[in-house]
């Protein structure tokens, strides 16, 4: 393999620009509204996010789910999720609103989820910290990195959001909750989070990255 000394890692970047302009259509107060963005397929592990609506809704019975995602990738799923809905008696705090432009849907979400049981960098959350929200995301893949920091400097901002265990509704449910009902804690997050993909993951600064790297081959 390569040396170590003759590699170097840059991380996916987003346009933050387009993203940053959705803070400014949100609402005074946070909405109690959690927004999972993605494929409606098992490894997004959909079913540990309708199980953690219908243990909020004891505590906060105004709780909203959005679930964002094409319905088409994995139909029998889609059902079984569906069929959980109903079982749980959650129809009213679920939506599946099929696929959405993601500027339509973030001004209104309190909070992102992730309950995906593996993933890579998921830019959802990175779009969520453009857009000024925090996130609770499962433990997998950059999904730490991104909430917590990935070395001490980066650490020092603080937590954008919660990082929950796999498969885990009441850790997930508990965790979306402190943030909900603590706007300190809310808006600690939220700066962390605003901050963090400014500093780090801006695709401006990503591709300067880049082009030091190509000219230093030069």
């Amino acid at each position: 393999g390569a040396a170590a000394e003759r590699t170097h890692i840059i991380a996916n970047g987003i346009d933050i620009n387009s993203l940053k302009v959705l803070r400014q259509k949100r609402g005074s107060t946070v909405p109690p509204v959690l927004a999972l963005i993605g494929r409606i397929v098992p490894i997004k592990d959909i079913k540990t996010f309708i199980r953690a609506i219908s243990i909020m809704r004891v505590k906060l019975p105004e709780i909203s789910g959005l679930i964002v995602g094409p319905l088409t990738h994995a139909p029998a799923y889609v059902q079984e999720c569906k069929d959980l809905v109903n079982n749980l008696g959650v129809e009213n705090n679920i939506s599946f609103t099929g696929e959405q432009q993601i500027q339509d849907i973030l001004p209104d979400a309190g909070l992102v989820v992730l309950s995906s049981i593996s993933e890579g960098l998921p830019l959802v959350i990175l779009e969520a910290f453009a857009a000024g929200i925090p996130v609770v995301a499962t433990n997998v893949g950059a999904s730490k990195e991104l909430v917590c920091g990935k070395d001490s400097e980066d650490q020092q901002l603080g937590d954008a959001g919660k990082i929950v265990n796999i498969a885990d509704p009441l850790e997930l449910a508990e965790g979306a909750l402190e943030l909900l009902q603590d706007a300190s804690k809310w808006q600690a997050a939220q700066t962390a989070a605003m901050q963090r993909v400014a500093k780090y993951y801006d695709l401006k600064n990503i591709m300067a990255q880049y082009a030091a790297i190509y000219k230093g081959l030069i």
